[in-house]
C-alpha cells in the first residue's frame, strides 16, 4: 500500500478523485488532503508518504518546495494542463488532464506509483574548491584580502572566481572598475531558477579580470536581496565549483543567524547568500583589524557563531599589525580565546592600497615584490597545495545536506 498526500486545489472532481485513488484496485491510500505548499511542506514532516498529487489550481507551488521531495525521494505527481510550466519548475512526473474525464488519470498515477523506486545515485561532490572570506562588525581587509588572494590563486594556474556575496555593501566590481550591469549574482540565481540550459554559459561570459580569473558582481541593489533563494544558492555554489578550480566569495561583515533557514527555504532571507556560502566552503579565512577593538570583535562573533564554520578549515587575517611585539600579542590572543593556530598577519600600506584601488587593480599586480603581495602569495601558496591534495583523493560523495543550527 502507497501512500499519498494529495493537494489538487480547487477544482470540483477534486472530492471524486480523492475517492477513487481509495480503490483497493490501486494499492493506494490518501494520506491527508493538503490546501497548498505550504501546508504541504507542513505534512511532509510528520506523514511517510511516497508521492504528492498537485494540480494546475494547487496554489504556492514553487521550485524549492519541489527540490525539498526530491531531497526526501517523493514524487511530486502534477495533473496538468501545461506540462511545460511544471517542468520548468522541475517536475519530472506530468500528468496530462483530461477536463472531459479527470478521473482517466487515476491509472496513470497506479502505474507510476506501482514502479519500482529507482535507487538514488549520489551526486559527486565538485572537484573545485570554495573559499569564504568573512568576518565582524566591519572585518577590515576582507574584500581587499579576496581581490589578492584570487589573483595569487590565477597567477599560479588555477580557474579562479570571485564572487560578491555581500548583500549589504557589494563593492567588488567597482573595486576592480567594472559595470554594474555585468552578469552577477542575481543573473546566475534567476538562470539557476529556471533551470535554464544556459547556466553554463552566463559563467563562460562572465568578464574576466585578466587571465584565469573571472568575477561575477554583487546585486546591483541591496534592496534585490529578497530574488536570493537557499535553494537557489546552494545550486549555485555547487555549479561554480564544478566550472571553476577555485571560488572565492566575500560572504560580507554582518554575519547572523536566521533560525527561518531550518524550515521555511522557500522564503528569501538576508543572511542566505552569506550561510549557503559558509556551509559549503572548504576553507574560511576571518578578517580583522589587529588592535582591541578588532579582535575583540573576532572573539566575540567566532564564539557566537562558531557552529558556521564547522564544516570548514577556518584561518584568521589580522590587519595592521605594525611590528613584532604586536604579532606576538594578538597571535596569542586570538589563539587563547578561539582556539584557531592558523593566523596570517599583513601589514596596511595606505599608499600601494589606494593606489590599487585607483587603478581598478590589485596590489600583487602593481608591486609583486611589496610586503602584502608577499603575504598573499603565502596565502594562495598554502591553498593551491590543499587543491592540489584535495584533486588527489578518490571521488567523493556528496554528504547529505545538514540545514543551519543555532550556535551553542
Amino acid at each position: 500500500m502507497k501512500n499519498l498526500i494529495a493537494a489538487l486545489g480547487l477544482v470540483d472532481w477534486e472530492a471524486q478523485f480523492v475517492s477513487g485513488l481509495g480503490h483497493p484496485m490501486f494499492g493506494l491510500q490518501v494520506q491527508r488532503r493538503c490546501v497548498d505548499g505550504v501546508d504541504i511542506r507542513a505534512a511532509i514532516q510528520v506523514s511517510d508518504c511516497q508521492a504528492v498529487l498537485v494540480s494546475d489550481a494547487t496554489p504556492r507551488i514553487n521550485q524549492d518546495l519541489i527540490a525539498e521531495l526530491a531531497d526526501k525521494n517523493i514524487k511530486l505527481i502534477a495533473i496538468t494542463s501545461d506540462v511545460d510550466h511544471w517542468q520548468d519548475l522541475g517536475a519530472s512526473h506530468c500528468i496530462e488532464l483530461d477536463s472531459n474525464n479527470p478521473l482517466s488519470a487515476l491509472k496513470q498515477i497506479s502505474e507510476l506509483m506501482s514502479d519500482e523506486p529507482q535507487p538514488v545515485e549520489p551526486e559527486s561532490v565538485p572537484k573545485g574548491l570554495l573559499i569564504a572570506v568573512a568576518g565582524f562588525g566591519g572585518a577590515c581587509g576582507r574584500t581587499m584580502a579576496v581581490k589578492e588572494i584570487g589573483w595569487q590563486l590565477s597567477k599560479l594556474g588555477s580557474k579562479t572566481c570571485l564572487v560578491d556575496a555581500d548583500t549589504y555593501g557589494p563593492s567588488l566590481d567597482q573595486e576592480l572598475g567594472f559595470e554594474p550591469n555585468q552578469n552577477g549574482l542575481l543573473e546566475l540565481c534567476r538562470s539557476i531558477e529556471r533551470k535554464n540550459v544556459s547556466v553554463q554559459t552566463h559563467f563562460d561570459l562572465l568578464p574576466e579580470v585578466s587571465e584565469n580569473l573571472s568575477l561575477v558582481a554583487g546585486l546591483p541593489r541591496i534592496s534585490r536581496w529578497t530574488d536570493l533563494r537557499v535553494s537557489t544558492l546552494r545550486e549555485l555554489w555547487r555549479k561554480s565549483r564544478e566550472t571553476f578550480d577555485v571560488v572565492v566569495a566575500d560572504v560580507g561583515a554582518v554575519l547572523e543567524l536566521d533560525h527561518s533557514l531550518m524550515h521555511e527555504t522557500s522564503l528569501p532571507r538576508r543572511h542566505a547568500a552569506s550561510l549557503t556560502a559558509l556551509e559549503a566552503a572548504a576553507v574560511t579565512f576571518i578578517c580583522a583589524r589587529a588592535d582591541n577593538v578588532g579582535i575583540t570583535r573576532l572573539v566575540r562573533g567566532y564564539l557566537e557563531f562558531h557552529e558556521l564554520f564547522a564544516n570548514s578549515e577556518v584561518h584568521v587575517l589580522l590587519w595592521g599589525v605594525v611590528n613584532d611585539a604586536q604579532s606576538k600579542d594578538v597571535r596569542a590572543a586570538v589563539s587563547r580565546h578561539t582556539g584557531i593556530e592558523s593566523i596570517f598577519e599583513t601589514s596596511y600600506d595606505f599608499e600601494i592600497t589606494r593606489k590599487a584601488l585607483q587603478h581598478g587593480s590589485f596590489v600583487s599586480k602593481l608591486d609583486s615584490k611589496n610586503v602584502i603581495a608577499k603575504e598573499f602569495e603565502a596565502i594562495a601558496t598554502m591553498l593551491s597545495k590543499k587543491l592540489e591534495q584535495q584533486n588527489k583523493t578518490p571521488l567523493q560523495l556528496k554528504p547529505k545536506r545538514r540545514l543551519l543550527k543555532r550556535a551553542a
